[in-house]
């Protein structure tokens, strides 16, 4: 018996089209066929080379996980249900309509990911997400199912929007601009609309205070309280929002929300130097231990997060006591068990010991984070892979380099993971990488150069990888300070 079968979100006429334009016969080797060169087509964007099977089994086993979601809502005609809409449709004439994105998690490195090798289908995301928020009236949080939802914090789509526009992914219109600006300023003036999920949660407390005190326990959320997180992911995609106006000429909102993506600074309490609730009266949580959960965190502990701050590090590290006391805290952090790979907010942090002047540590925590929380067997991830990011954060970690701050057109290295690896960029450019030393044990990087010129930074530039380039590591087992 062969059975073929359609889907659409929309109707079983369209299903029908779908099946018919898809799988117009009964051919199931042809199907088979097909769907292996498409996938092969996708994973072969990033070819590696090295010793170990079991590494580049991890490897595109990541790769392919890294494009389940988003997933295309339209049909083979064009018809999609409209975002928000009940019964009604709408119908795209260009690209393709994604929805169902996990947005808290995969704003951190799984975009970045797009942007780099498949940027054509993240534009078209990018766009959905303007449409969705164009159709609604608000820019959404957590989009999931085609519509508004409470879910999650922060305002990610924000840098999601702002790492394809500052890296030329996408243009943005005055129309774009402000959607953005109206879920930054704005909350809606009906209680209903704010509980459906439109909005910031806790915009007005965060707009009053420069935090979110512990006084306000966002009742209308599917997280509730979590007040330092919010504020500290709130302080993110205002600086994300600001890279946006700044290259759309916008000065006087440039500056405005420069200001306010210092706002990470009113949550630090310097007598327990670490991120702790602080209420109304200026007055903070006495209470504090910080590496137990508390209401105020966003699963996980106050040290967790504490290192919430990718946009500002430096200024992280002024109000910690500086680089020696930064460092320290990280080593504490790190030796106690403190670092939670199986969950999102922990991912950029082994990165930041190259703002410190540490580097070496950066390489040795994802080197050895990549080989204890990534198997390959049942269970090979140490969390939920929430929406591809958990599989996102291996691939970067292979090619060498993680965007810490996805709204900046950079990336922190840590060094790659095999001998050698070409990615395949748009308009037939390359992007090769060469460690014809690496082995497990030699993961440290001894030198760097970019096109044959020696390269002393710890950061790579977007826009230098992006047009083509040949990276030339050379790798030893002992740490180069």
């Amino acid at each position: 018996i062969k059975v073929k079968v359609g889907s659409s979100f929309v109707s079983i006429d369209q299903a029908r089209k779908n099946l018919d334009a898809e799988i117009p016969d009964y051919n199931f080797a042809r199907v088979e066929q097909e769907l292996k060169r498409e996938w092969n087509q996708l994973l072969s964007k990033i070819e590696v080379e090295g010793d170990s099977h079991d590494d580049k089994v991890k490897f595109y086993t990541a790769l392919y996980h890294c494009f389940q979601q988003p997933r295309i809502y339209n049909d083979a005609e064009g018809t999609y249900p409209r975002f928000d809409g009940n019964t009604q449709t709408d119908t795209i004439c260009d690209g393709n309509y994604y929805c169902d994105f996990s947005v808290w998690d995969t704003y951190r490195a799984l975009h970045g990911l797009y942007n780099l090798i498949i940027p054509e289908q993240n534009a078209d995301m990018v766009r959905s997400l303007l449409t969705m928020a164009k159709v609604g009236g608000w820019m959404h949080i957590f989009p999931k199912w085609n519509s508004y939802t409470a879910a999650m914090i922060g305002d990610h789509v924000t840098s999601i929007i702002a790492e394809a526009y500052v890296r030329g992914t996408v243009d943005l219109t005055e129309e774009d601009y402000e959607i953005l600006k109206h879920n930054a300023n704005e909350t809606p003036a009906t209680f209903e609309e704010y509980a459906d999920g439109k909005g910031r949660r806790a915009l007005p407390s965060y707009l009053k205070y420069g935090y979110i005190p512990l006084e306000d326990s966002v009742k209308e959320a599917f997280h509730k309280n979590e007040q330092v997180s919010r504020t500290l992911e709130y302080a993110y995609d205002d600086f994300a929002l600001a890279q946006i106006a700044k290259k759309m000429g916008k000065s006087d909102d440039y500056a405005c929300y420069m200001q306010r993506a210092k706002n990470y600074c009113n949550v630090f309490d310097p007598l327990v130097n670490n991120m702790n609730g602080r209420f109304a009266d200026g007055s903070f949580y006495k209470d504090f231990i910080r590496d137990q959960h508390l209401s105020f965190i966003t699963e996980g502990t106050p040290w967790q997060y504490n290192w919430y701050v990718p946009h500002d590090v430096e200024g992280l590290m002024e109000l910690m006591g500086g680089r020696d006391a930064f460092n320290a805290d990280m080593d504490e952090f790190f030796a106690v068990g403190q670092y939670w790979h199986g969950n999102e907010p922990s991912h950029h942090t082994p990165y930041l010991y190259n703002y410190s002047g540490q580097p070496w540590k950066t390489q040795q925590i994802v080197a050895n984070t990549m080989n204890e929380e990534y198997e390959t067997g049942p269970g090979g991830l140490s969390g939920n892979e929430d929406g591809g990011q958990m599989s996102a954060w291996y691939v970067f970690g292979a090619l060498g380099f993680y965007p810490v701050c996805p709204a900046l057109p950079e990336y922190q290295l840590c060094g790659p993971k095999f001998k050698k690896i070409t990615v395949c960029l748009p308009q037939q450019k390359r992007l090769v990488i060469n460690a014809p030393n690496y082995s497990p044990e030699n993961f440290y990087i001894q030198k760097l150069t970019i096109n044959g010129k020696v390269s002393n930074s710890s950061a790579l530039n977007y826009f230098d990888l992006a047009k083509g380039a040949e990276l030339n590591f050379e790798m030893g087992n002992q740490p180069k300070q």
